[in-house]
């Protein structure tokens, strides 16, 4: 039990390259995932206010700003793969963060479309039976 929980508390099962000049150092200590991941878990977090905020927006609206969010990290990744020029920490945290709220964007709308298909299929069983 306690490898599950080593393996839990050091992020061991997040894909992430763990590379030191890239992850936020404190007091002699590497956080478990780069500045990246990091931003991007912390925009899954604009989750919460999306639910409230988008649920008059229409479902395309929303799956294009999310789209249109994840483009600037795509880009800043691809671009360092390709070798074209490096980015840095900063950057790095800005396009994660970006990138987090935007996959919250998409995962909203999916979660407000699904629940407005179960709703519209209990208003047809209800118009069925009664």
């Amino acid at each position: 039990m306690n490898e599950y929980i080593h393996a839990v508390i050091t992020l061991r099962f997040f894909p992430c390259h763990k590379r030191k000049d890239r992850s936020l150092v404190i007091g002699g200590r590497q956080f478990p995932m780069c500045y990246r991941c990091m931003s991007i878990l912390l925009g899954y977090f604009a989750v919460i206010p999306l639910l409230w905020l988008a649920a008059d927006i229409a479902f395309f609206k929303m799956v294009l700003l999310g789209i249109l969010l994840n483009i600037p990290m795509v880009v800043d990744g691809y671009s360092q793969v390709r070798g074209w020029r490096v980015s840095n920490n900063f950057l790095r945290i800005f396009t994660g963060l970006m990138s987090g709220i935007g996959m919250s964007c998409i995962i909203v709308a999916g979660s407000i479309q699904f629940h407005r298909g179960i709703q519209g299929f209990a208003n047809f069983i209800d118009s069925f039976i009664a």
